[in-house]
């Protein structure tokens, strides 16, 4: 059955859309020239190739395209195919693409090994993906590139590997070049310390490799010693805790993120010797998120017999640094820290963000998060502030008052902040309220299901859950339930997913007529969720039967016509200034890279906000709600690829698989962990300083498409 509605004939006289154009496109080609014949037959499969991939077609005919591009003699061809065969992620495909690892040619041998390794996330393709790329590694004369490529997916696999398929990475990994393949291997090793393998690579000469991977300099490209560095570090952070002299070198390397990982190294719980001695010089480190992790380390092991540092760091010159601090101060320090006086001045310096929301934007993040900390260790300090908050012109301001009120349990002010014209600054209101009345607040919380916003309503209702009002509740769940679904939005997903559930509660078989029209839904998730609630409300089992709403339209020429061509984001004044240029991967994200230069040139982005920013991991952005239920109306598939989230890629958010609303994140760190669950599309190739620098709120004033 075709993913697209209504897909059936259009009838038996005039032939199908699909016929006519085969027709139309076969008298095309018996008037060109034969080379030009081959180009035109070439196109054409390439986009039926990536239509078939876009629209994750399931039945054998569907993927057809991607079959027969399998067995082009064209290899860029070759590996679009197998790319997105592998992106399905169906187990049942691997007998299609494991042949390929026999190819003469090792880019198709290589992407072919990724692609088992994505197919083999299906949980009955794990143990025959294994099957097939163990025996790579044994190739007498293996290219590298497979080699790396069989490796990084076999560490990925999410079963525990057998000795021999261990036992044949530890063959490979004494290989020192290339380097690229040094890195491919350091990068398998951190994913399989991730896993449930590790303890299989904690062996002597595993550990002795990765430590002489984590002191690579001069010996390999510079653009590659540190990230090999950095992977191998993450690695022995995991497998070799306890190595002080690896964490000792890690700490003084010249690169400041394995200065940083060697500060998360510190962090951890297991224990290490001078410690304290250690993370005190990485706390003075001239690297920001070295400062930063250390922080955080600091924290969690010495706060409480000592918050000097923290205290010393709301002083610290990196923004981010001294909202760190004042975070951690929200935990007990000892009385002579002065924590609770510190933590006060901070939030009185809200009375001068009053002049206006252009003006409170660079001052307001230290006094908003000073408020929620104080609330922690000395309610009553804090309720004073409350009033003027309340009416300040940065809604991140009121928002952060509200998660204040409702830790100090001040309800008449979480009913203000319900009512406030902001619906982030509600959904802040709605968990305090919940905590301090309980079900004392439902009709407040059933007014907030007519928001328009997902992130409000689905907290609403999740906020109904043990509602003694169940008659009234359900009312209320199935108007938000119609009206949401009346907007077509795939991205609605989560917030009708989460009525569902409530209704399943407090609803009743008499609703059974509202909920029958969503087994044919355009979501197969909820039609499957009123399927499941309608079996159980009237004993009859009852059958899904979706109608998806029509993807939107991919165009492979389109999209090769935007290589070589980038994003511009220009920040407002407000928020800082400066630019910053994503350079575009339209040759591994195509469907990606179409839609973020679409939304850019109709000015979609503009004016919206990096709602997230989570130093030393990434900053998020361009949500139309400024959180993270807000986005596009239509879902973004993944793109999964071999590239990994290093510092700088662009990636996309998303909820689970084949999600993405085009809210983007920027990997400020490597993030390894991201690695083949995430499309990376693109790279900040200029100003990444200024994506260092972002802070929660800051304002993108425009979205440029540069050739």
């Amino acid at each position: 059955m075709s993913d697209r509605p209504n897909a059936g004939s259009s009838g038996r006289r005039s032939g199908s859309s699909t016929e006519v154009a085969l027709i139309a496109m076969a008298a095309l080609l018996a008037s060109v020239p034969a080379a030009a014949q081959t180009a035109a037959a070439t196109a054409a499969l390439r986009q039926a190739m990536f239509v078939a991939e876009d629209h994750r077609v399931s039945d054998e005919a569907a993927l057809g395209p991607l079959f027969r591009g399998l067995a082009s003699r064209d290899p860029a061809v070759v590996i679009q195919a197998v790319r997105g065969l592998g992106r399905m992620e169906r187990g049942a495909l691997i007998a299609k693409v494991a042949p390929l690892l026999a190819d003469s040619r090792p880019a198709v041998r290589a992407e072919a090994a990724h692609a088992l390794g994505q197919l083999g996330q299906d949980s009955l393709g794990a143990s025959a993906a294994l099957e097939a790329l163990v025996p790579l590694l044994d190739v007498t004369g293996q290219d590298p590139l497979v080699l790396g490529a069989a490796v990084r997916s076999l560490t990925r696999l999410p079963i525990p590997l057998p000795e021999r398929a261990t036992g044949a990475i530890k063959r490979v990994i004494n290989r020192t070049e290339p380097a690229t393949l040094v890195l491919d291997l350091a990068r398998g090793l951190e994913a399989a310390s991730r896993r449930a393998s590790a303890a299989q690579f904690r062996d002597p000469a595993t550990l002795a490799q990765l430590a002489t991977w984590a002191r690579l300099t001069t010996t390999v490209p510079a653009n590659l010693a540190g990230p090999i560095r950095r992977a191998a570090v993450q690695a022995l952070g995991r497998l070799d805790k306890n190595n002080p002299a690896e964490l000792a070198r890690a700490a003084s390397d010249a690169d400041p993120l394995v200065r940083h990982l060697a500060a998360q190294w510190l962090g951890d719980t297991a224990a290490i010797e001078n410690r304290r001695e250690r993370l005190t010089a990485l706390l003075a480190d001239p690297d920001w998120m070295v400062r930063f992790a250390a922080l955080r380390a600091w924290g969690r092991h010495f706060q409480a017999t000592d918050c000097g540092p923290l205290v010393r760091a709301l002083r610290d010159p990196a923004p981010n640094v001294g909202l760190a601090a004042i975070d951690l101060l929200g935990r007990p320090c000892p009385a002579a820290a002065n924590a609770a006086d510190a933590l006060y001045t901070l939030v009185d310096s809200l009375a001068g963000s009053q002049r206006g929301a252009v003006s409170s934007l660079a001052r307001w993040h230290r006094g908003a998060r000073a408020m929620v900390s104080l609330a922690r260790i000395v309610p009553n300090r804090v309720r004073g502030v409350f009033a003027r908050a309340a009416i300040n012109e940065t809604w991140q301001v009121r928002m952060y008052a509200a998660r204040a009120a409702g830790i100090v349990g001040d309800a008449d002010r979480l009913r203000d902040f319900l009512a406030d014209r902001d619906d982030n600054v509600r959904q802040a209101a709605i968990e305090g309220l919940l905590r301090v009345r309980g079900h004392g607040a439902d009709s407040v919380f059933m007014a907030q299901l007519r928001r328009p916003d997902y992130q409000l309503v689905m907290t609403a209702a999740q906020a109904l859950e043990g509602t003694p009002n169940k008659a009234a509740a359900g009312t209320a769940l199935i108007a938000a339930l119609e009206r949401i679904t009346a907007e077509r939005k795939e991205t609605s997903r989560d917030v009708r997913v989460a009525i569902l559930e409530r209704l399943a509660e407090v609803g009743s078989a008499g609703q059974a007529p509202a909920v029958e029209r969503y087994l044919a839904d355009f979501d197969p998730m909820v039609a499957g969720r009123a399927a499941e609630l309608l079996t159980r409300w009237t004993g009859t089992a009852r059958t899904p039967r979706p109608t998806r709403l029509a993807p939107m339209p991919v165009n492979w020429a389109e999209a090769q016509r935007l290589r070589g061509s980038r994003l511009r984001l220009t920040m407002a004044a407000a928020s800082g200034g400066g630019t910053f240029e994503i350079s575009l991967y339209p040759d591994v994200a195509p469907a990606t890279v179409l839609r973020m230069v679409q939304r850019a040139r109709q000015q979609a982005f503009d004016g919206l906000t990096f709602h997230r920013v989570e130093p030393t991991f990434v900053i998020q952005g361009l949500s139309s709600g400024a959180n993270e239920y807000a986005g596009d109306a239509l879902y973004l598939r993944d793109e999964i690829g071999a590239l990994a989230h290093e510092r700088g890629t662009v990636g996309i958010s998303t909820r689970g698989r084949d999600t993405g609303d085009a809210q983007l994140f920027v990997n400020l760190v490597d993030n390894l962990r991201l690695d083949f669950n995430y499309t990376v599309w693109g790279r900040v190739t200029e100003g990444m300083d200024v994506v260092d620098g972002m802070l929660e709120g800051d304002v993108v004033e425009r979205v440029e498409w540069v050739r």
